[in-house]
């Protein structure tokens, strides 16, 4: 009876580990720390920078999202034009002003145009670290 009771023991928990391995592994979970992102936001077109995503908006083709970037990588709006012009985009316009920073930039993809307006403000609550991008899929 005791061996018994011992196989049930390991079978159950062999039954409970697998059922959460496959429970971390679900697709659902967001790639990144935060609130995941629309699903059907172009994630592989518009590159982020690295961090936590604090809100995430909208529907093909109009979306919104907040990213805390981490502070110590440096500049975020800086690094997040980089990561954009190194996917293919181009900048189109640019606002530097005390109160907010923005870059516009652009990319044909598939016959469609994408549009991202990624800026930064240096008196947001979290500090110049905190980016929002407006993207915008036209054609």
């Amino acid at each position: 009876m005791k061996d018994f009771r011992r196989l049930l023991a390991a079978a159950l928990i062999m039954v409970c580990a697998s059922t959460f391995l496959m429970a971390c592994g679900s697709d659902d979970e967001p790639t990144r720390p935060g609130v995941a992102l629309p699903s059907d936001f172009p994630e592989s077109d518009v590159p982020l920078v690295d961090g936590a995503v604090l809100t995430a908006s909208g529907e093909s083709p109009k979306w919104q999202v907040t990213v805390q970037a981490k502070a110590s990588d440096g500049n975020a709006l800086t690094n997040a034009v980089t990561e954009l012009t190194d996917a293919g985009f181009e900048e189109s316009s640019r606002v530097d002003d005390p109160q907010s920073k923005s870059v516009l930039l652009s990319k044909d993809v598939d016959g469609k145009q994408i549009w991202v307006n990624v800026g930064s403000s240096p008196t947001a609550s979290a500090g110049a670290s905190t980016l929002i991008y407006q993207v915008t899929v036209a054609g």
